[in-house]
């Protein structure tokens, strides 16, 4: 799954919108050999593709980096996502008429919507801290990712705290050091990691 990622807007685009995305959203023309460029041996999504697996997709197994992620609620009968709440009451009367908002939706839910305009979907990213851990898994990491979201989101009830993806690398994103230092003293971590000073311990020692 390839797709272009705009990062001034944070949402993929179609490789058939690129040159209409960055002309009438961000007022940069796009010359058809650059296009070419950045599409051609890519291996992207095409729109029909993009469009069935808008349709297909339910859910994500992990937020897709590069994409901001928010929480908001989701509709328990159909599967439906919205950080606005308003958005899934209008949902309610149009879809579900006579079913309590409130008993049939769940919230704190962590989603993403991909692309923008006709493609715009909200998807719920699957909760890993709800996932069941087999012990006989082959993978100790997906132990360790369990546990860590585990952590993660006990952390978040605490403290109520929203994460502002915008401010994560690509790297981190990947890799989710986010998580892994989570609870720790920030300020201790990059002492740490660090270029040596003068005035530290082991500078003559690294001087020899």
């Amino acid at each position: 799954m390839r797709w272009i990622i705009c990062r001034k807007c944070d949402k993929a685009v179609p490789p058939e919108y690129i040159q209409t995305h960055l002309d009438s959203k961000h007022n940069i023309y796009c010359l058809d050999d650059t296009l070419d460029s950045i599409v051609s041996g890519r291996g992207l999504m095409s729109l029909d593709s993009i469009a069935a697996w808008k349709k297909d997709t339910v859910a994500l197994n992990a937020a897709i980096g590069g994409i901001s992620v928010k929480r908001g609620v989701r509709c328990i009968d159909c599967g439906h996502c919205t950080p606005v709440w308003g958005s899934m009451t209008d949902h309610f009367v149009k879809w579900h008429e006579g079913k309590d908002v409130k008993e049939w939706t769940e919230d704190d839910i962590e989603m993403q919507a991909a692309f923008g305009g006709k493609l715009k979907r909200w998807v719920k990213i699957i909760d890993r801290s709800t996932i069941e851990v087999d012990e006989g898994n082959e993978s100790p990491w997906e132990a360790v990712k369990v546990l860590l979201a585990k952590k993660r989101r006990r952390g978040r009830a605490s403290t109520e705290r929203e994460e502002n993806v915008r401010l994560v690398t690509g790297f981190v994103a990947r890799t989710r050091w986010d998580i892994l230092i989570e609870g720790y003293d920030k300020k201790q971590l990059r002492a740490l990691a660090g270029m040596a000073k003068e005035k530290d311990r082991l500078h003559r020692v690294m001087d020899i």
